[in-house]
This record gives structure tokens, sequence and C-alpha cells, in this order.
């Protein structure tokens, strides 16, 4: 039981006399961060999205619905979608920044 103790202490003592070498290159390498990897570029912005185009009907049939619902609000929204595309087909333009 005193060897143990002894080789504890002895233990203790080593990393006591090295702990402030580590502490003094740490210091010495604080000031420059670099990465660890390359960054990616930003990827360009589309300059034009169809997301808008007939996005009542694509809304509908990308839901959760049942199909049996789905058929009946079809009918409503491609009248609605072609009557708002000249609207959407400008909107293409200006894409959002969610993506």
């Amino acid at each position: 039981m005193r060897a143990l103790r002894l080789w504890f202490a002895c233990g203790a003592l080593a990393v006591a006399a090295i702990a402030p070498w580590s502490a003094l290159a740490d210091e010495q390498r604080s000031g420059t961060l670099e990465p660890t990897y390359e960054p990616r570029p930003p990827a360009e912005k589309p300059t034009y999205t169809t997301d808008y185009l007939f996005a009542i009907t694509r809304s509908i049939t990308d839901s959760t619905l049942v199909p049996a619902a789905q058929v009946p609000l079809i009918f409503l929204a491609v009248p609605l979608d072609i009557v708002f595309l000249p609207i959407e087909a400008i909107a293409g333009f200006f894409p959002s920044d969610r993506y």
C-alpha cells in the first residue's frame, strides 16, 4: 500500500512539473487560429426559381391529405394558379432566402 502511495505521489509531482510548460506552449499558439478544413465557398444565388409556379397545386399534392380529399381541392386550385400565373412568373425572379 505504501508503494502505491509513493508511485501516486511521484506521478502527481511529474504532472505538476510538466503542466507549466504545456501552458506556455498554449499561450504561444493562442494568437494563430487556423481552420482545420478549407471552408466551402457560398453557393451561387439562383437567378430564377420555379417554386412559385403552380404553388397552390403543388402544396396540395405535397400535403398529407387523403387522396380523396386532394382531388376536389385540385379542381379549385388549378384555376387559381392559372389566374395568378403572371404574378407567379414574375415572383420567380425574386427567390426566397429561406432555402
